[in-house]
């Protein structure tokens, strides 16, 4: 489809988060009204294949990000190595990610964008992860009126970014990665432009 999506989904994952993301795909159906935006810690210089391994479990299409890139509804978007992703004005960025950059807060800078660029039509999900990027990203999105997932921590093979974001945040939902994903395809389903979530609890 090539829908402007109502919805930007932004997924931050680390360490065991591939497991997580294969899990949360699993039951997630194409022809929903948001684009899905998954950003990880990656190697500097290691070209990562996520995306590649991503398209052979989910059902929508999937492609590494390269450039500027204009979202659209019912696709899924890896952010690639050695770099940092922002949205501004609907549209995704990539940057250089900085020499002198000692710890990766890649998720907190995409969710922190997203968050003000989407405000109420973003949702955010945090997934296993050591350290505590995402945290603040998280709370910018419930301050501006955004959806925050956040799995189970004990369903995460790591649980300090779950743990560190509801320490800060106050997830809407926290449940292990396939029921987030069965949870947040109900309420695209159902959306009639009444999120955020507790509409449809």
């Amino acid at each position: 489809m090539n829908d402007a999506p109502r919805y930007i989904v932004g997924i931050g994952a680390s360490a065991g988060g591939h497991s997580a993301l294969k899990e949360f795909f699993r039951d997630i159906p194409p022809g929903l009204p948001a684009a899905f935006v998954v950003v990880t810690h990656l190697l500097r210089n290691h070209h990562s294949m996520l995306a590649e391994i991503m398209a052979n479990y989910v059902v929508m299409p999937v492609e590494r990000i390269r450039g500027i890139v204009v979202p659209e509804a019912g696709r899924v978007y890896v952010m690639p190595e050695n770099v940092l992703l922002e949205i501004r004005q609907g549209i995704l960025y990539l940057t250089p990610r900085p020499d002198d950059y000692a710890w990766n807060q890649a998720i907190n800078v995409f969710f922190s964008s997203l968050a003000h660029d989407q405000r109420d039509r973003a949702l955010g999900v945090i997934l296993s992860g050591m350290g505590s990027d995402g945290a603040a990203g998280a709370l910018m999105l419930y301050r501006h009126g955004g959806e925050v997932l956040v799995q189970d921590p004990a369903s995460a093979q790591f649980d300090s970014m779950p743990r560190a974001t509801m320490r800060v945040d106050h997830p809407d939902f926290v449940l292990p990665p396939r029921e987030l994903g069965q949870r947040l395809a109900a309420m695209l389903q159902l959306d009639d432009g009444l999120l955020p979530s507790h509409k449809f609890s």
